[in-house]
């Protein structure tokens, strides 16, 4: 009977230790509140920063090309005069569209005859008129003057007509597109006299 008692002792002891453990657990209790940080939580979301601005200069913007034509034979006209013998002068003034639009520069390029062999390019006819037309001479609204062409003449034959080509650059691809007018090409044509002799 000594046995049984010791053993039932030793069990009952056990038993009246264990709420004696549980209630030195501490962070077991219930008694204090759980708090939660979530910047703990690595899956929180946290503000992200601005992105670094990029200390390169920005790149400038390709140009961009204005509207331009290109006129093979310009509207043109003018005054065709015998200066001397044999020799002829044209005053040479834009006949397309009137005025020349604003933020327009029309290039000229270098006259020619046609047909060719009875006359031929020859700035003496126009004596001091200036400026010869050629290709350093460009007209705007703002500031347009004619230009001269003078020929002498080579043989007998037909009307010669004095051809321009001309380039434009424009504000609009519109006024670009207006700059031929109604004129269909060059109004200046030269007229055989008769052949020296």
């Amino acid at each position: 009977m000594g046995v049984v008692a010791v053993t039932l002792w030793r069990s009952l002891a056990g038993i009246a230790l264990l709420p004696v453990l549980i209630g030195c657990g501490g962070s077991d209790s219930t008694d204090d509140p759980i708090t939660f940080d979530p910047s703990d939580s690595p899956s929180a979301s946290q503000p992200s920063e601005p992105p670094v601005e990029p200390t390169d200069p920005e790149s400038t913007q390709p140009t961009q090309q204005k509207p331009s034509i290109e006129i093979a034979s310009a509207p043109i006209g003018g005054n065709v005069e015998p200066t001397q013998e044999g020799y002829q002068c044209a005053e040479v003034n834009w006949l397309g569209r009137n005025p020349i639009p604003a933020g327009t520069t029309i290039q000229l390029g270098s006259p020619h005859l046609e047909p060719g062999g009875v006359f031929e390019l020859d700035q003496t006819g126009c004596g001091a008129k200036a400026p010869p037309c050629a290709p350093d001479i460009s007209w705007q609204a703002s500031s347009f003057k004619p230009c001269y062409v003078g020929v002498k003449q080579l043989a007998d034959g037909d009307e010669v007509s004095l051809i321009l080509s001309v380039s434009a650059e424009c504000a609009t691809e519109a006024d670009c597109q207006s700059l031929q007018g109604d004129v269909p090409g060059s109004q200046i044509s030269f007229s055989p006299g008769p052949p020296s002799g």
